[in-house]
């Protein structure tokens, strides 16, 4: 049983691990270059843009929780 268990914490730790490498490439990939006036209405859609931060908070909870449950499992 306790292989199944180890099984899971490292498939929910190699998909956090993804899960931020591939975020982490889309954050970081050159932006292209624009007019001032694209820049500008990129500005103004930027409010409806929430970004990766959610996402990673997401994955990471989701990691932290079946952490936390192996951890009492194997504990108590």
């Amino acid at each position: 049983m306790y292989p199944i268990y180890y099984g899971l914490a490292i498939i929910a730790s190699v998909a956090a691990l993804i899960g931020t490498i591939i975020i982490a490439r889309q954050v970081t990939r050159p932006e292209n270059t624009s007019s001032p006036e694209d820049d500008a209405k990129q500005l103004k859609n930027a409010g409806s843009d929430t970004g990766s931060i959610p996402l990673l908070t997401t994955i990471y909870a989701i990691t932290f929780v079946i952490t936390a449950i192996l951890m009492w499992i194997f504990i108590f």
